[in-house]
């Protein structure tokens, strides 16, 4: 009986029970976390488009999410807890950075054919 009271305390010890209320799904995060990423790499890079993410408030980026940074610090400090989830979280969204970067490169090259081409044409 003392072992069984002894592996319940375990048990219920080691489950998630702190987990936070509000807590983010692992989806949430990893689209946070590319957007969070995208915002991030193009803050280090200005150009003259009109398509420049470097001024976008942190705040718009919560109200996108329908979170806010209470609950995104909750959520990252949960996750980081759990390495195994967190290891999920960053290689899905590793994924994901890998097919924008895949699906920017087509076009790249595609538009380098077409001036290419073009050129080409010209000579």
């Amino acid at each position: 009986m003392k072992k069984i009271f002894i592996l319940l305390i375990l048990t219920i010890s080691c489950s998630d029970q702190n987990s936070p209320t509000d807590l983010m799904s692992e989806e949430q995060m990893v689209d946070f976390l590319l957007d969070i990423n995208i915002i991030n790499s193009s803050r280090a890079y200005r150009n003259n488009s009109d398509l420049n993410y470097y001024n976008i408030k942190d705040t718009f980026l919560y109200k996108k999410h329908n979170i806010d940074s209470i609950q995104f610090v909750n959520s990252n400090s949960y996750y980081s807890s759990k390495p195994k989830k967190y290891l999920k979280i960053y290689s899905q969204l590793q994924k994901k950075m890998r097919s924008i970067k895949d699906s920017i490169e087509i076009e790249l090259n595609k538009e380098t054919r077409e001036i290419k081409d073009s050129l080409s044409l010209i000579n």
